[in-house]
């Protein structure tokens, strides 16, 4: 009698553990965000939280143990069942008292593109600026700098390698393998410091990467400096469509570092003020040329150049700092500043057709057509100019810096500058 009562007992016991072992979350398939994972979901989450006094640090989009504190905390408050993670129920409670629409991917998703950073062993070359690696390989120039321990003006000695810190990489995810008990953490390890640290990045050489775009081409790392609208000039999509392919709300911050999706396609094309027949005000046509064969020999790096507006007649001089997918260049001046203003009444990205005088290495002056933005934004060398960044001028065949893309609004006010 009383054998059997311990093996009733020890049946039950056994199959309360069994109940509780199904019971525990997996997470294999579900759509949730955990300690250890990165995306722009994370960066999402964490604002929402900073905006309802869960979290008071930089919004990485790294998902560590400042973040799962956090989400705890949370949680506790709001009685959620306090387990760190970000499940269905946290994220709609979340969204309903921040006013957002975070939603989270699947993470068994098959389709889905996940990220890896590599830092890329680069060595220079002829005619390099940090300015332009850092533009081809979608990073922040404060980011080399710092890393490589340079300065602005340090000199890049051709031959000399560099590590470009944090390159973006998109993969396929593989199948997620069995989680694994993490190591017991020291007390230096688990300091608040390090909390949100990503693991150590591998090194790459450059010549092994291949085409960076062909792994950056739907993934873009924010930089100081970016907005919305800078970076979906770049991609020739809109800011709107931007907003959308991340499921951000109209007031959405960018955190420098922030990984953001590119949409694919966009069948929008900006309209251009300048857009209409070949007449034109300045009374001249440029030279068609090509930017990569020619023009950008021409305008080189350093030359300073007058901006002639085809449809005004208005001029102001320029400096082309860098660039080598186009031309990134500031007005001299403040005065330069005030007269390209003056072109668009405020700031703007439409395109205007405009005709690029430069003297040539034989001294020949040469008139060239071109089209530009009047939307200051990225890196500024100039600083008494009173033009907060760079804009872009553009010629025949020149493509955007991220994603290298023919912009046609551009193309087409290059052709209207050349009298085509």
């Amino acid at each position: 009698m009383e054998i059997n009562t311990c093996r009733r007992t020890a049946l039950a016991i056994l199959s309360l553990v069994v109940f509780f072992i199904m019971a525990i979350p997996t997470y294999a398939d579900t759509a949730v965000l955990k300690k250890g994972d990165k995306s722009p979901e994370v960066a999402e989450v964490q604002a929402a939280l900073k905006k309802l006094g869960f979290f008071d640090e930089v919004c990485t989009g790294y998902f560590g143990v400042v973040t799962e504190a956090s989400v705890l905390k949370f949680q506790e408050k709001y009685k959620l069942g306090a387990d760190g993670v970000l499940g269905p129920k946290t994220i709609s409670k979340i969204n309903e008292l921040a006013g957002k629409n975070i939603k989270i991917p699947s993470r068994s998703s098959s389709a889905r593109k996940d990220t890896t950073k590599v830092n890329v062993r680069y060595k220079i070359k002829k005619g390099d600026t940090i300015w332009d690696i850092a533009s081809d390989y979608n990073v922040s120039v404060k980011s080399i700098l710092e890393y490589n321990k340079l300065n602005e003006d340090s000199i890049l000695d051709i031959g000399k390698e560099i590590i470009i810190p944090n390159v973006v990489k998109v993969v396929k995810p593989a199948p997620a393998p069995a989680e694994t008990k993490p190591k017991e953490e020291t007390p230096a390890e688990s300091s608040k410091a390090d909390a949100e640290a990503e693991p150590e990045v591998p090194v790459q050489d450059s010549s092994e990467l291949g085409n960076i775009y062909e792994h950056n081409q739907n993934v873009y790392v924010v930089k100081d400096g970016d907005t919305f609208e800078s970076i979906a000039e770049d991609f020739g999509v809109t800011a709107e469509a931007i907003l959308s392919e991340n499921s951000f709300n109209d007031d959405a911050a960018l955190q420098i570092g922030q990984e953001i999706k590119i949409p694919e396609e966009s069948d929008v094309v900006i309209d251009e003020d300048s857009e209409g027949d070949s007449d034109t005000s300045s009374g001249k046509n440029g030279e068609y040329l090509d930017w990569f064969k020619e023009v950008q020999y021409i305008y080189g790096k350093g030359d300073i150049a007058t901006v002639t507006d085809i449809e005004t007649g208005k001029t102001f001089k320029v400096k082309r700092l860098y660039g080598r997918n186009h031309a990134d260049s500031e007005p001299l001046t403040a005065e330069d500043t005030k007269v390209m203003k003056s072109l668009y009444g405020s700031w703007s990205w439409n395109r205007r057709a405009i005709i690029v005088t430069v003297t040539d290495g034989k001294g020949v002056e040469r008139n060239i057509a071109a089209s530009m933005n009047g939307m200051p934004h990225g890196g500024q060398s100039i600083t008494n100019n009173n033009f907060k960044g760079h804009f872009c001028i553009h010629f025949k065949n020149s493509r955007t810096h991220s994603g290298s893309r023919l912009d046609a609004s551009h193309q087409s006010a290059v052709k209207k500058a050349a009298g085509l």
